[in-house]
């Protein structure tokens, strides 16, 4: 007589913020992310791609790229970014307002299926998601395709090629924030009275910037583009008095 084989009852397998279960003997794979993906009957695809069958109430719009989802908390849309309109330390920006106002009228107070990614959640808590309207189009696609938000690349996720091709789409067709070449947004940077950052040419082919009472001198080209990067992001993330520090200690000077 043969022996028979004695079947692997099972395996773990843990990834932060997802659990495997690999059901061998059964010939089965669950992934086991949240009962409201009702795990056992939803497969791979629909975890990362299909659409949930459940239904969630949209309580609230926070901004054109996050919303208030019952029994689920703060979602923010997978792939898309709006122009900021609460952050802390940005200023308000051009056609946040426009943005808010195309999403609040898509889904708030509307049911919603939602599907995920890979990455459930971002660093803040917030539940990542693609959200799908009552007639079966996805939010997060059509906030770039009408022009009212960006792809966001930063970040992988599995859309992100059409998400790029959406985009460029919209820039073509001059819709939404992209419209008039980008004339509309300076003309309202100068309404905000937005403080400038201002470049001019020194001898030797050396450059210099200026940005309130702080310059930075005698750059190359190359110091110039990386000058200006930092600059860009110290100014939208850092509070006045943080933000001469660090000037201070990345060789910029305080002039009056």
């Amino acid at each position: 007589m043969s022996k028979r084989r004695k079947k692997n009852p099972g395996s773990w397998i843990y990834y932060p913020g997802v659990f495997l279960i690999l059901v061998l003997s059964a010939g089965l794979t669950i992934f086991g992310v949240a009962p409201e993906l009702e795990a056992g009957k939803e497969s791979k695809n629909a975890v990362f791609s299909q659409r949930s069958q459940r239904l969630y109430r949209v309580l609230k719009v926070l901004d054109g790229d996050s919303l208030l989802v019952d029994k689920i908390g703060e979602v923010r849309l997978i792939g898309v970014d709006t122009p900021e309109m609460y952050h802390p330390l940005k200023p308000w920006q051009y056609f946040a307002r426009e943005a808010s106002d195309f999403v609040r009228k898509q889904v708030e107070g509307q049911q919603v299926r939602l599907a995920f990614d890979k990455e459930r959640q971002d660093k803040y808590g917030r539940t990542l998601a693609y959200v799908y309207l009552p007639d079966g189009r996805c939010l997060n696609e059509e906030i770039i395709r009408q022009g009212y938000g960006f792809a966001l690349t930063r970040f992988p996720f599995r859309y992100k090629k059409k998400y790029e091709q959406l985009e460029e789409a919209a820039k073509k067709r001059g819709l939404g924030l992209w419209a008039n070449g980008g004339l509309d947004e300076y003309r309202w940077l100068l309404a905000q009275k937005i403080v400038p950052y201002e470049i001019f040419e020194m001898t030797n082919n050396w450059w210099g910037i200026r940005y309130k009472e702080f310059v930075r001198l005698r750059l190359d080209l190359n110091e110039l583009t990386q000058e200006l990067k930092n600059l860009r992001v110290w100014t939208n993330e850092l509070s006045p008095s943080d933000l001469e520090k660090k000037l201070l200690e990345n060789g910029w000077r305080k002039v009056r």
